[in-house]
């Protein structure tokens, strides 16, 4: 799977929010086991949505690293697993998120799901204005992680 692009939803008056068609159709048209992985991302106010398989392997390299007899990692083992929850998707895939999630990022009504390859991750619309800034900012960062690309 190769998630990209932005789309944006609405949540409806129960709460929930459709996962766009075309991240649907990645997968094949179907949510492989009707579960995705939800995980509060460590560094932005998003949520990251992963296929099982996908969050199996990203779980796997992160635990890992780390080992559960040392206590600083344990407590880091213990803050990854209260960040995440999976969740069942109905075929409809009209996603209920934890409210808990959703309030530590700040997520209402209106939403962008953006395409990350193996993820997908769930903004604020708001916040991910915010978030994005300009093309300056990508021309900069792309110049300083690839080099000068002119040729």
């Amino acid at each position: 799977m190769n998630f990209s692009a932005e789309k944006n939803a609405t949540f409806d008056e129960k709460g929930r929010v459709v996962l766009p068609a075309d991240y649907k159709n990645e997968m094949g048209g179907r949510i492989p086991g009707g579960q995705m992985a939800i995980e509060l991302d460590p560094y932005e106010k998003c949520l990251n949505i992963y296929p099982m398989e996908a969050w199996e392997k990203h779980l796997s390299e992160l635990t890992g690293k780390l080992n559960r007899n040392n206590r600083e990692q344990s407590r880091l083992l213990d803050a990854i697993y209260r960040r995440f929850k999976v969740i069942q998707v109905p075929d409809s895939c009209r996603m209920n998120f934890p409210n808990n999630f959703l309030e530590k990022v700040h997520i209402r009504k209106d939403v962008v799901f953006v395409g990350q390859g193996e993820r997908i991750r769930l903004w604020d619309a708001a916040e991910y204005e915010a978030y994005v800034g300009t093309d300056e900012d990508y021309a900069e960062l792309f110049s300083k992680h690839f080099g000068n690309v002119e040729e």
